[in-house]
């Protein structure tokens, strides 16, 4: 477990595009691909992901699949959700694991800022300790 927590703690919080050296996010993430595999192969079976703009676990709120769903991510897969949610000064993204006999995990959490306008393609590293996760949500704010 503590490897698994060092190895989260050495990614980086944040990718800003004047980071990037002429590259795009998705290059560049998929250069860190390798480490969260590796993390997430500790833990092998998939999560059942959704995204809620709170901080309360509870499916049915999702922004993200919608509906009651949820979408199985494995590790070193991407999904794009595609969504978009309106906000005036921060907004809070979380990721949640679905859980049919216990209360849902809480996979990370990000916050998306307005003063962040502009600045392009931002990722932000959502992880738990407690599950072992890492994410990284990649967002623009216009």
């Amino acid at each position: 477990i503590q490897a698994i927590a060092d190895a989260i703690s050495a990614l980086p919080s944040a990718i800003l595009p004047s980071e990037l050296a002429g590259g795009d996010m998705k290059a560049t993430l998929d250069g860190v691909a390798q480490t969260i595999f590796a993390i997430d192969t500790a833990g092998a079976d998939p999560d059942d992901l959704y995204v809620t703009t709170g901080t309360e676990g509870d499916v049915d709120l999702a922004v993200w699949p919608g509906n009651g769903e949820t979408q199985d991510v494995s590790a070193g897969q991407s999904v794009q959700p595609n969504i978009t949610i309106d906000f005036e000064y921060a907004q809070n993204l979380s990721l949640w694991d679905y859980d049919t006999v216990s209360s849902d995990d809480l996979l990370g959490s990000v916050t998306m800022l307005a003063e962040e306008a502009g600045q392009g393609e931002i990722a932000k590293l959502a992880t738990s300790d407690v599950e072992g996760s890492a994410y990284y949500v990649t967002y623009e704010v216009n």
